[in-house]
């Protein structure tokens, strides 16, 4: 099959953005900010001032807000007993000495890309490369929360179940993007999440509230009666249809021929030409599909490459062809 018979244009996001007003020398920490508490003194009852410690939510404020260190000297408490934790609330000493680091400075936006980032989408399929490290799951997880998916994975309708560990991206917050149309369906997979979100539709099922098949779009059954593998696939086969998705190492469970298998679902669903996909990987079999578009985050800016330019391909290709080449550095080492 030549590159022409699946070149096609992105059927919806068409392109990834710097916003203009964006203040990358602001400081700031990397941990997200939580609603403020009412500063209400809790009542004594014969227990150890808790004022002068901090519940959870005040220790991560702590560390987003800059302190004055003439101010605290000037402020600082007269010693008190050290109390004992209430089972229901675990309290940690005041330590309001964090400092904030600049937005460029930290974790994403020290990114080597992101300083000039600008991504315009020219194909129906796009593969994000590089090593790890490399910003790619940051990327397709900023691009996902800009299009109104849930960070960790999942649909729209899988907004209000948080899952996966994150909850928002950060860097999403510096870019905007441009669809010439916006999808009215769509999916982010996360490789790394699915066992969490198979769960997740267990609890629906068991959930009296829930009236609908919470596996109805996913196989017919739970993912944890299937192998990895085989729920990957039923995830993919009766999940995709019209609409933008994403996928973050879909490779993660899946074998060589499984791999094909993906191909061959994303090519029926190219050819449609309502169908786009945004892809992070590392395996250089999916890399192979006919025209879609290769964009390596290994250097300052983000550019397009050829699948046998990749390292991916280079190494696994050079692996195979001279295996004992590449044993004899890995044993000398």
């Amino acid at each position: 099959m030549s590159d022409s018979e699946l070149k096609f244009p992105p059927a919806f996001l068409q392109g990834v953005y710097l916003r203009d007003d964006f203040d990358f020398t602001k400081r700031g920490s990397a941990i997200p900010e939580e609603v403020e508490e009412p500063d209400v003194p809790p009542e004594n009852n014969g227990e150890p001032n808790e004022a002068l410690f901090m519940t959870d939510a005040e220790f991560i404020d702590s560390l987003t807000t800059l302190s004055d260190p003439d101010e605290e000297e000037k402020q600082e408490p007269d010693p008190a007993p050290e109390p004992q934790p209430k089972s229901d609330s675990i309290l940690l000493p005041l330590d309001p000495k964090v400092a904030k680091v600049a937005r460029k400075d930290r974790f994403p936006f020290s990114i080597p890309w992101v300083a000039e980032f600008e991504l315009e989408f020219k194909t129906a399929v796009t593969f994000l490369v590089g090593e790890n490290g490399s910003g790619k799951s940051t990327l397709i997880e900023a691009i996902a929360s800009l299009a109104g998916y849930p960070v960790c994975g999942g649909g729209k309708n899988d907004m209000t179940s948080q899952f996966g560990p994150e909850r928002h991206s950060e860097l999403a917050e510096s870019m905007y993007v441009y669809f010439s149309k916006r999808p009215r369906d769509g999916y982010f997979f996360r490789a790394e999440f699915y066992a969490q979100f198979a769960s997740l539709l267990d609890q629906r099922r068991r959930d009296p509230d829930f009236k609908k098949d919470p596996y109805m779009r996913y196989g017919g059954q739970s993912p944890h009666t299937r192998s990895h593998g085989e729920s990957f696939l039923d995830l993919l086969n009766n999940r995709l249809g019209d609409g933008l998705f994403l996928m973050d190492e879909p490779e993660a469970a899946l074998s060589p021929q499984r791999q094909l298998s993906l191909l061959a679902i994303m090519a029926k669903r190219v050819k449609t030409q309502k169908t786009q996909f945004i892809i992070a990987t590392h395996s250089p079999i999916l890399m192979t599909f006919p025209g879609a578009t290769i964009l390596n985050l290994d250097t300052k800016t983000i550019h397009e490459t050829t699948l046998k330019e990749t390292s991916h391909y280079q190494l696994t290709q050079g692996i195979l062809d001279f295996p004992e080449k590449y044993w004899k550095h890995l044993v000398e080492e």
